[in-house]
């Protein structure tokens, strides 16, 4: 399975989520924080061949 790093925009910890095929992005998925358990919204997007993730608040 391939991970990418993803920084919780509430507590500001960093941790690693699981990640889409790149053929499935761009997408967005909800997720709670693995350390806060914070809801937040990942963005999955490519850059260049590389899948890569950000995430946002609910409220954002």
């Amino acid at each position: 399975m391939f991970t990418v790093p993803v920084l919780c925009p509430t507590c500001f910890q960093e941790f690693e989520v699981p990640a889409p095929a790149p053929h499935e992005t761009p997408c967005d998925v909800d997720y709670d924080c693995e350390v806060c358990c914070r809801p937040m919204r990942i963005f999955f997007e490519l850059d260049g061949d590389e899948v890569v993730g950000s995430a946002r608040g609910l409220e954002d």
